[in-house]
């Protein structure tokens, strides 16, 4: 994390992490709303003074925990919480529009894909946008016009939201057996796991908790997901420990090539912009699709892992007014 002043900062306000971009430097930090939203307003305080400003833009999936009885309960507590920390807060709702206030709370949900995808169309006619995180999937096409669900339901119906990702997954959610066996439901391992076992994440990015509160070495991780067999890594053996990372893996690969499949031939559309910590999952899935594949870290570098936090900070900070197609509301 580089020391950073800059006019304005983009936010993510995810369920697990808190993302921030800035012109000079960025981070990405573990908060899991569900059991510290009250200390939202003292994380965005620290924020403001490390970055120095005080307007941000900022978009949020943190509505989805369990942590308020509604969605627009949440939405409007994190509104409130930004406007009192910064001076100018601008939102992005689903179509699209930068506003000042959340006019209908729900319009706000869920709408991080959006600016990156927003951001993305100044450059590319059509597309398929691909976010793999630490706990979800995303998969927007985009010709001339968004061609997605706007809601998470919808988006689960229509294969554009897998609800895996790299790091938070419970394995049993991703894979039902190994060898003929079924795996555990119980909370015993997650892609992070996996992730850190194949050698796709180092111990640095694995930033969620653990599974047994134990540490995230590789003999911990394989530990883990040995567990999930119930057995012990003795047991099991590493070989086969391994061979049961691989064939997770392997399956969310083959889950996303199938969208993939689906949605170019749907629109027509045979390019994928990848990015998040899981692009090498989705590099492969592309090819396995037989897709073009371009990285999004090959174009922003390091921006991918935040994609929409470094969207809405070049979206507010105007500079890429051509992408803005409404003028920003008063209200």
């Amino acid at each position: 994390m580089t020391s950073a002043r800059s006019s304005s900062i983009g936010l993510d306000i995810g369920g697990a992490n808190l993302k921030v971009y800035s012109e000079h430097g960025w981070e990405i930090l573990y908060f899991p709303f569900w059991k510290e939203w009250e200390r939202l307003s003292e994380v965005l305080a620290e924020i403001k003074d490390k970055y120095g400003v005080n307007r941000a833009g900022a978009v949020i999936t943190a509505e989805l925990s369990d942590a308020f009885p509604s969605k627009a309960e949440a939405l409007l507590y994190i509104e409130k919480t930004l406007k009192n920390i910064f001076d100018e807060v601008f939102f992005l709702d689903l179509n699209g529009e930068l506003k000042r206030n959340m006019d209908n709370p729900l319009s706000y949900a869920a709408s991080n894909w959006v600016a990156s995808v927003k951001f993305l169309s100044a450059d590319f006619d059509e597309f398929i946008f691909a976010d793999m995180g630490s706990t979800t999937t995303d998969i927007i096409p985009f010709k001339g016009r968004i061609l997605a669900g706007r809601t998470d339901y919808e988006r689960l119906k229509r294969k554009e939201l897998l609800y895996f990702g790299m790091l938070r997954t419970p394995v049993f959610y991703i894979l039902s057996e190994f060898d003929g066996v079924s795996l555990s439901s119980e909370y015993f391992s997650i892609t992070a796991d996996v992730m850190q076992i194949l050698g796709l994440i180092d111990s640095s990015a694995y930033t969620c908790e653990t599974p047994d509160g134990r540490g995230n070495s590789i003999d911990e991780c394989m530990q883990r997901l040995a567990r999930s067999l119930c057995c012990d890594v003795e047991e099991l053996g590493r070989e086969n420990t391994v061979r049961l990372a691989e064939a997770v893996k392997e399956r969310m690969v083959d889950k996303v090539a199938s969208t993939f499949r689906e949605k170019s031939e749907e629109h027509g559309i045979s390019l994928v912009l990848g990015c998040g910590i899981g692009e090498a999952l989705l590099k492969e899935a592309a090819e396995m699709a037989r897709l073009e594949y371009m990285a999004i870290s090959g174009i922003y570098g390091e921006a991918s892992h935040l994609f929409p936090a470094f969207a809405m900070w070049k979206l507010v900070d105007g500079l890429v007014d051509e992408v803005m197609n409404e003028p920003v509301d008063e209200q």
